[in-house]
């Protein structure tokens, strides 16, 4: 997992609980002419879920792990749901990383 893009360019964070099993993750997406982020990567590291925002190339493949559930409008928002069974959600960014839940 290769963090990208910077605190600053992805907030706000939000971080929902959408079950006992399921969190909704959302985040600003930073509008590129050539590159866009269309879901994210994670994996569970002892008590923390690590994320990682995708930065994929348009017009090439790219498969984050989770996509975001929403259409990319004018509000430049993704959300996307991911399996949570961990204390913790941390997001890993180019610039370092945060603690975004609880």
């Amino acid at each position: 997992m290769n963090p990208v893009y910077t605190q600053s360019m992805v907030e706000p964070i939000t971080v929902e609980k959408r079950s006992e099993k399921e969190i909704s993750f959302r985040y600003k997406v930073r509008p590129e002419s050539s590159h866009y982020s269309g879901g994210v990567d994670f994996e569970r590291v002892d008590d923390a879920l690590r994320i990682v925002i995708s930065r994929c190339a348009v017009g090439s493949p790219c498969e984050p792990m989770a996509k975001s559930v929403i259409p990319l409008d004018d509000s430049w928002q993704a959300e996307v749901h991911l399996p949570f069974d961990a204390a913790r959600v941390v997001v890993l960014h180019a610039d370092g990383e945060k603690q975004v839940y609880p």
